[in-house]
């Protein structure tokens, strides 16, 4: 009898810890995770940075070990994908791509709950809920889950370590530290975070006096023990660890960048690159409320305010790098979308209070970021119906050549290659997806030939986009006759919109020209 009203007591417990609030964040989780899988292209394959990502994880599940020659610079994310791959023992490598890309969704996904307690130590958990919205379905970042790459999982960490760090309880602050030793092993730049929360550890226990050394140094002990065996792998297979010794480097870079001579006029230009992008990030939804935002966040700083103010400009100082070293990608600026979420909260919450807490507003504001949210996704997102096509194109024109140009198509031939090796190791594997050199760099298509002759040139490839090299786009729209060139393939015979033609290259024919011309 006692048990059972034992367990009555834990049950009602249990059912008293479940707030409105919880069922928000559930039923939010649940529709992000459901939309974006829905809009997942599963489809394709992996590609660009996902690829090394992907063989990684690969070499991780068919040798059972971390690879001994060969590992990305940070190599925290692969090794979570492949653990995945051990787990679900697929043999097929289309379906080991889709689980990459659809644990990336899913962490994606998970986001929004360190984002709600972040939020909710600067605002009350009504506007925190408005905040896990904004991030929810954040156009950018869910383009960027579709694609298997390190962002998501990164982002989940150094939010989840701020929202811990701010916490009243030490075993959490100790935790928080545990977790930016995770994130950069993720992302080197994880770094960054971990130097914002030392700074803000001292002035937060400065009433503590020299007792707070003794516990920094169970905190740079936690951190140290969480990246240096992967720092000594990375020094033993790459020889360089990809955190200390690339943070090092890191400025070196940008010095020997902004000397180099005729350089004078790219950092100012690839600066005011970066500004703008800076800006166009925070369109659609962050651009109303962040003004707001910054001047509520300077008023009556707090430790947790300045936090927030250190970590805005030292995560920022990664993308600065990326931007002065010709990177010019907006991915880089994911990683200050939390802090984007916070101050757009602090703004909202300040119109709350104003309008005299009338929840119409806060259901106009949710509506009005749903809606731009939708639209600006279908502006921003990708054409999948194009991407699937020139993967189904590759597939088709790979099997009938042997050596091919490069930039003549938008195609997939270097992970297609890839995966008709597959299970190969990565080291083992030819990865060049049958291109040789660098047609760009060649004035002519002759020129090109006589340099790729002797490596196995066989093929010419070249599509409608007016914006390729002009002797494949002669070729393309048959400005120039070639009577060495043979069409083999076009893509429009087979049904795509998507217009592709495959040349071969007749020697014999070439040979007889080049004798004639001289």
């Amino acid at each position: 009898m006692e048990k059972s009203e034992y367990g009555k007591t834990e049950k009602n417990q249990f059912f008293r810890k479940i707030t409105k609030y919880t069922i928000f964040l559930s039923i939010i989780f649940i529709c992000t995770l459901i939309t974006k899988l829905i809009l997942f292209p599963s489809q394709l394959p992996v590609n660009f940075d996902a690829i090394s990502y992907f063989m990684y994880s690969s070499d991780i599940f068919l040798t059972g070990q971390l690879p001994g020659e060969w590992s990305p610079a940070n190599n925290g994310w692969p090794i979570v994908v492949g653990g995945f791959f051990v787990l679900f023992n697929s043999d097929n490598v289309m379906e080991l791509m889709q689980i990459q890309k659809l644990l990336s969704i899913v962490i994606s996904a998970i986001i929004i709950f360190p984002v709600y307690f972040l939020c909710k130590i600067f605002v009350s958990r009504k506007i925190a809920i408005v905040g896990t919205i904004l991030i929810a379905l954040e156009p950018r970042l869910m383009i960027n889950s579709f694609l298997g790459l390190t962002d998501p999982l990164y982002l989940l960490l150094i939010t989840t370590s701020l929202a811990l760090f701010l916490q009243k309880n030490r075993q959490l602050i100790y935790l928080s530290f545990v977790v930016v030793g995770l994130a950069t092993l993720v992302r080197g730049e994880g770094i960054t975070l971990f130097l914002v929360l030392s700074i803000i550890f001292f002035i937060r226990f400065r009433q503590e006096r020299l007792r707070v050394i003794p516990r920094y140094m169970i905190i740079l002990g936690l951190f140290l023990l969480v990246i240096l065996p992967m720092s000594a792998y990375g020094i033993d297979v790459n020889g360089v660890d990809g955190i200390f010794m690339r943070s090092v480097s890191s400025g070196g870079d940008i010095i020997s960048n902004i000397n180099e001579p005729g350089s004078q006029n790219e950092p100012s230009l690839r600066i005011q690159i970066f500004i703008k992008n800076l800006f166009w990030v925070m369109i659609p939804n962050f651009i109303i409320f962040i003004p707001i935002g910054i001047f509520l966040i300077f008023r009556q700083i707090t430790v947790e305010k300045l936090t927030i103010i250190l970590s805005l400009i030292i995560l920022a100082i990664p993308s600065f790098y990326a931007y002065l070293n010709g990177i010019l990608e907006t991915r880089y600026f994911f990683i200050l979308l939390p802090i984007f979420v916070v101050l757009s909260t602090m703004s909202v919450d300040s119109i709350f209070k104003k309008l005299r807490n009338n929840n119409v507003v806060i259901i106009t504001i949710i509506i009005a970021i749903l809606s731009v949210s939708v639209i600006f996704y279908d502006y921003q997102k990708p054409n999948e119906d194009f991407q699937r096509e020139s993967f189904e194109i590759t597939k088709e024109v790979y099997s009938i050549i042997d050596m091919r140009n490069t930039r003549g198509m938008d195609g997939y031939f270097r992970i297609y290659g890839m995966m008709e090796q597959w299970p190969m190791k990565y080291t083992e594997m030819s990865t060049g997806g049958k291109g040789i050199g660098q047609t760009s760099t060649y004035d002519s298509l002759e020129d090109y030939i006589d340099n790729s002759r002797m490596r196995g040139l066989t093929h010419i490839i070249t599509d409608e986009k007016r914006d390729r090299i002009p002797f494949l786009s002669e070729i393309f729209y048959e400005k120039v006759q070639k009577q060495y060139l043979k069409q083999v393939y076009d893509s429009k015979e087979n049904g795509f919109n998507y217009h592709v033609k495959v040349f071969e290259i007749d020697y014999k024919a070439y040979d007889i020209m080049q004798d004639n011309r001289d």
